[in-house]
Order: C-alpha cells, then structure tokens, then sequence
C-alpha cells in the first residue's frame, strides 16, 4: 500500500499527533496526467563566488552590479565577481538594509545612512539620517524609512537619497503605534507598527507627498522588522497584535492570512528571541519561497505558496548539529540567486544544480507518521522509496547513492539504529531503495535521510504492512 509519504514539515506539541519532518527537501505537486501526487526535492546547494571577511550584512542588484556588505566593508562585485572596495561602515555587525533608485543607492545600519552613485566607487554619509537598521523601501523615486521617534516615517528629497528634510516626516496617525518597519507593494507604503498597520499612498499633496489611505487599516502589526519580505504580489511578515504574537501572516490584498500552523507557531514561541528573524523571498520553477530565519532560534523555517507547506532548511556542521541556513541576505543577480552567509564572509549562488554547501554535505531527511488501525500494532514487511536513481549529475562523486532508514516506535521521540543502503552507482537506474523486516509496534515514525552530494527525487512510499491483533 502506498505510505503517507509526501507532506509538509509538521512536528505538533504533541509527538503522538504528528511527528512529520522535511528537511531540505520540499514537495512538489503534479499538475498534469500521473499516476503519482508529487515528489519531494533537494533543496537549493550553494557555490561561493566571492569571499571577505565578517558576516556578509546585506546583497543588493543595482546599476549592474551586486552591491555587498561584509564586515565593516561596502563591496562593488561585477558580473565576474571582480570586487571594489567602495569604503568602510563605522559598524562591522548587524544586518543592513540597501535599497536604490535610478542613479543612487543607500545603505542604512545601526549608526545611520551611506549612500553611493550607482556608477561610483565611493560612499559617503548622509546627514540627518536615522539610525537603526529598519528596512528601506523606494516608491516614486522617494526613499522611505521609519524615523527615529515612535510613530512617526519620513522621506528623502526626490530621486536625491543622498538628501534627507528633517522637516520631510509624518505620523503613523491611525493608531499610537511605534512604526517598526516599512515595505513599497503595488505603490503603496505599507507601514507597520508594533500591533497595527496602515496603508499610505503618494497623492502629489503640496506640503508632504504621501497620505494616509483613510479606507484601510490592519489590526496586525509586526513583532520582527526584518521579517517584512516582498513576494510576487504579496508581502509576508511575522505577525503581533494586542492578544499575541509569532503567527506568520501573508497578505491578501489588505487582510493578513494565516500561513503558519500550530506546530511552526510551537517552534516559533520557544526561541527566546523572535524580534530579530530575517525574512527574504525568492521564487523558482513555480514556488515561491519565503525564507524565514532565527538567529536566536538557530532555526530557518521556509513556506512555499506552491505547495501551501513548510519545510525547514539547515546545515551540517562537523559535530553532526543542524544549524540555521547560512544565508544571511538574498539578491538576484543577473537571473541568478545569490545569499550572504552570516558568518565566514561569502557570498553564494544558490542553486537546485547543486548538491552540497559550498563542499559540505546537506542532510536531507522525511519522516512521516504510519497510520494506527485502532491502537493495534502494526508490523512493517517491506517499505520502499520510489526514487529517480541512478541517473545522477556526473559531476557528483559518483559513489554509491546511499539511504538510510530509522524507525521510531514511541511518535518519533527515540529511533531505532541507520539501516543503511545503497541504490547503485549512477546508471544503475533499475535499483531499489527498499528495506524488509521492519518489525511491529505502535506510534510508529520512519525516518529516511541521507547526505550524499547528488540530487533527491524522492516521489513516494510503498510498504507491505499489517495490523496486528494485540
């Protein structure tokens, strides 16, 4: 019979409810004549295309050229990655924000603004400009950022970043609200306060440009500035209100729409810092992702509005612990996807060709719940993973394809020994990734992973099983 396979990542407060997992990997459903529902794939590998010194703060595509912050330094990388060194930050940490208008980018962080001519070499502070690293947004060629006092935004002269009006400021007015975080969507400016959020519009008026869209107000503000990501035709932000917080929400047109479950709200809730997850969007044959990411948690979540899931993303390090993703900040640059590593300095092209971080093995695992037959127990004969084997990218190391299979029979809390094996070598496209004698028990979980550097087609599960009377 065909296993429960395929799914989101799903783990409930309660293991006895669900225990489902998906780590690098996500589903994919089919959309014309097959007999099967969908398939899992690898997540995206990562290739370094240049390296500094620091945390890679911030990417930014503009005027033909992918802008970087790593470190204290302002990188200007070309189409092949040849760098010029633009200047120093007086900061070295902390993310940064970057946006651009026709011939000007700004670059804001913790101690105020720098900007740079799109055709420059050299960047240069911008007086009077706030400090905080609360994300920029461009509209109309205004810059627009949250000011330094509460509740209040403001604007850069016209197609001028380099040029800020302490006079240029207005109030959030639909509600006492500190504004955290800012976003440009369809040309409108989307402001967020901590609990609320309300829609401003450039309606040309003589003293300020922008008002206040009197028609819509959201009682759903924000509880993490950087999480404020811009998708295709919507934006998606971690969400706070006066009765809670740490609920993800995705708009639909002006109303915030749930798009996390329970258990990524259990996961969320039990960091013990949420106020500085980093959010980015990107999308990719079809899905698009919005990359969720706790420093604090040491976590990254993913939500893909294809398949209306989640899956989780991580790294292996050396001791066999999974750790956050290692993109720290997204661009796309020349078509292609581009991420800063928060720690070692590098910038990556991220790829679903590529099978390993930067040399490192990704762990990729599935487990999944089998279904009780009214609290019997259930014994396993034979379980299989339908799988594309065997015609793997060449360039990979050409070793064996190897799965290994644990079973948890008390709902995923502990798992059995790696019943490791192999599906052949590339061009042994009649193996079998198939596992027998599986024994019995009640609460079952099995878990399949594995790390080799090849791509992951994983499109079902089948097993011969039985309940059992006792």
């Amino acid at each position: 019979m065909r296993a429960p396979f395929l799914g989101q990542a799903y783990q409930s407060r309660s293991p006895v409810l669900a225990s489902q997992t998906a780590i690098n990997i996500f589903p994919e459903l089919t959309e014309g004549n097959t007999d099967e529902v969908g398939a899992f794939y690898g997540t995206p590998g990562l290739t370094s295309v240049y390296t500094g010194s620091g945390e890679v703060r911030g990417l930014h595509s503009a005027g033909g050229y992918l802008w970087a912050v790593i470190g204290s330094t302002v990188w200007r990388l070309d189409s092949a990655f040849n760098a010029t060194n633009c200047g120093t930050l007086p900061n070295s940490s902390g993310r940064v924000s970057m946006i651009h208008n026709e011939t000007q980018l700004a670059i804001a962080h913790n101690d105020g603004w720098h900007w740079v001519a799109l055709s420059g070499t050299s960047i240069a502070a911008v007086a009077g400009a706030p400090t905080g690293t609360s994300p920029l947004a461009v509209q109309d060629q205004y810059v627009l950022f949250v000011a330094e006092n509460g509740g209040q935004f403001g604007i850069t002269a016209l197609a001028d970043l380099s040029t800020i009006d302490a006079l240029d400021i207005a109030d959030a007015e639909g509600d006492p609200d500190n504004l955290v975080s800012i976003v440009s969507t369809h040309r409108e400016a989307w402001l967020f306060g901590e609990e609320t959020a309300e829609i401003w519009d450039d309606t040309g008026a003589a003293l300020f440009p922008f008002e206040r869209n009197s028609g819509v107000f959201i009682d759903a503000g924000c509880c993490a500035p950087l999480s404020v990501a811009k998708g295709q035709n919507t934006v998606f932000w971690l969400a706070r209100d006066r009765t809670g917080q740490g609920m993800v929400v995705m708009a639909n047109g002006y109303s915030p729409i749930r798009i996390s479950t329970h258990p990524i709200e259990y996961a969320i809730n039990r960091y013990s810092t949420i106020s500085d997850a980093i959010g980015w969007c990107y999308h990719e044959e079809g899905h698009i992702f919005y990359v969720l990411t706790f420093p604090t948690g040491d976590a990254t979540w993913v939500y893909d509005t294809a398949a209306k899931g989640w899956h989780q993303r991580a790294w292996l390090d050396s001791n066999g612990a999974l750790h956050r993703h290692r993109g720290n900040c997204y661009a796309t640059f020349n078509g292609l996807h581009y991420v800063g590593d928060w720690q070692n300095g590098k910038v990556y092209r991220m790829s679903l060709d590529t099978y390993t971080d930067d040399g490192a093995v990704i762990y990729r695992e599935r487990a999944f719940d089998i279904p009780d037959s009214e609290q019997k127990r259930v014994r396993i004969d034979k379980f299989e993973v339908f799988a594309t084997i065997g015609d793997g990218d060449p360039s990979a190391s050409g070793a064996p394809i190897k799965l290994w299979l644990q079973v948890s029979r008390d709902a995923g809390r502990n798992f059995g020994y790696q019943r490791i094996i192999s599906t052949g070598a590339i061009g042994a496209t009649k193996a079998r990734a198939r596992w027998r004698r599986l024994g019995n028990g009640r609460d079952i979980v099995l878990k399949v992973a594995t790390t080799m550097d090849n791509r992951v087609h994983w499109v079902s599960a089948y097993m011969d099983a039985e309940a059992m009377e006792q």
